[in-house]
């Protein structure tokens, strides 16, 4: 058996996954490894770290406890837009574009600081729980999936939420010959790459309802446009991501037996799960409160009993 859960990308709407992971963690589901994308690599790799801090201090492994935590963490430390980046100033933006040297729109250093304050690498490399997140080279736009052996492991978790144009693009170690950006521009639920690995039950949990629905926003903010931008293509590629996955699932055979030829060998029919919102969640990414995470957080945790199976 290889358990996997997978948490796909959604920007602040990872409070959502965070209390959906809460119900699929009580509802019992202990993963072997945890694969996640932008959003989802911020909830998987606090995960991973508080399974690790548990495991060094000689304490049972507690999966409610940690589910607490992270939406806890949500609660508590995502309050605010400020929590996550400083918008930049006109001045600056202009003088970055002079100078042919633009770090974003926004700067991202209080995500850093959350991550270096919460995050010890020490805690990731003792968790007992495997941990990859993607992230993509924007050089030759390939998507790596890095682990917590991987040199300046951080940077791409930092990376793999980097939304294009918003946040800066994230060198590795500080290398310019490694440039990379959010993993969501090219997969959005890294279910495919759970499924190449030989996962035998996933359990997806996604930030975006299966429609994007139709809303007045302000299409003259530069920050409000990229966001909606984004949002319409990220819808797309993980609808595409996860009905790929039903129909791969749906062709292997019913009697969980191997392919032995063809383009599905090696593959047996998994047990798959799929937790996502019913209807967009609305938030704003420039105004939002900690009630706004508060709200995504409720409807995520109901969400996740329902789909899981329980009340």
């Amino acid at each position: 058996m290889k358990k996997i859960l997978v948490l796909a990308g959604g920007s602040v709407k990872g409070a959502f996954q965070a209390g959906a992971v809460r119900a699929v963690l009580e509802g019992g589901f202990t993963p072997d490894w945890i694969y996640g994308i932008s959003a989802g690599a911020m909830n998987a790799t606090f995960v991973a770290n508080e399974l690790g801090r548990q495991t060094l201090a000689s304490q049972p492994l507690d999966w409610q406890e940690v589910s607490r935590t992270l939406c806890q963490f949500w609660h508590d430390r995502i309050t605010s837009p400020e929590s996550l980046a400083w918008r930049r100033g006109t001045y600056e933006l202009g003088l970055s574009a002079l100078r042919r040297n633009f770090e974003g729109l926004l700067d991202t250093t209080p995500l850093r600081q959350l991550l270096e304050e919460t995050i010890v690498i020490d805690n990731l490399n003792a968790s007992p729980v495997g941990l990859r997140v993607g992230a993509v080279d924007i050089t030759d736009g390939r998507i790596v999936y890095a682990d917590p052996s991987y040199p300046n492991f951080l940077d791409y978790v930092m990376a793999s939420s980097a939304i294009p144009i918003l946040m800066p693009v994230i060198q590795i170690g500080g290398n310019p010959a490694m440039p990379y950006l959010d993993g969501g521009l090219r997969d959005v639920a890294p279910i495919r790459r759970a499924i190449a690995d030989g996962a035998t039950e996933i359990i997806c949990v996604a930030c975006h309802a299966q429609e994007l629905q139709g809303q007045a926003f302000a299409y003259g903010n530069l920050l409000a446009l990229v966001d909606r931008a984004m949002d319409i293509a990220v819808n797309e590629i993980l609808n595409s991501d996860l009905e790929w996955a039903e129909f791969f699932n749906a062709l292997l055979p019913e009697d969980g037996s191997e392919v032995l030829i063809g383009v599905m060998k090696g593959h047996r029919k998994m047990k798959l799960t799929i937790i996502r919102p019913t209807a967009p969640l609305n938030i704003d990414i420039q105004s939002f409160n900690s009630d706004d995470i508060k709200r995504l957080v409720a409807i995520g945790y109901q969400r996740g009993r329902e789909v899981m199976g329980f009340q």
